[in-house]
């Protein structure tokens, strides 16, 4: 069976690209089915309630890490879709998602672990990198289109 890969050639640069793009998908999934046993199981969240306690509890951080996953896919996908059809750069859109991947991954190995300051620390520093990257690629495509 041919993929898209095989009928659009030009598309296999961007290969990288919608590896990282499946990756980023993958980390909110998991993030999902982790969310269970790290905030419900032991009944400090409650499933529809606004959360309890705050940054020092676990339960409350996996929360959190999965809320902003899901409010910052869509916007990466987007971009990284929108770069992809526009042919931007292919070498600077595999860069960037590649970036952004690797900031949302240390993002959540920092909130998940609670090092650093609530504010103003590490995750934020992660946090910034990845929204820099998304940033980058959603101008990268706009650049690409006009």
């Amino acid at each position: 069976m041919e993929t898209l890969l095989d009928l659009y050639p030009a598309l296999a640069a961007y290969k990288i690209a919608l590896v990282c793009l499946a990756v980023a998908s993958l980390i909110a999934l998991i993030q999902s089915f982790l969310s269970a046993p790290l905030a419900f199981v032991n009944e400090e969240q409650i499933p529809g309630e606004p959360l309890k306690h705050n940054h020092s509890k676990l339960s409350f951080r996996a929360l959190r890490t999965y809320g902003n996953t899901v409010e910052n896919l869509p916007a990466f996908g987007f971009a990284l879709l929108m770069a992809v059809v526009a042919g931007a750069a292919a070498a600077t859109v595999n860069l960037l998602a590649v970036a952004y991947v690797i900031f949302r991954l240390a993002f959540w190995a920092v909130y998940y672990s609670g090092v650093g300051k609530v504010a103003g620390g590490p995750r934020t520093l992660m946090y910034v990198g990845g929204l820099l990257s998304n940033i980058a690629l959603a101008v990268l495509a706009i650049y690409a289109l006009i």
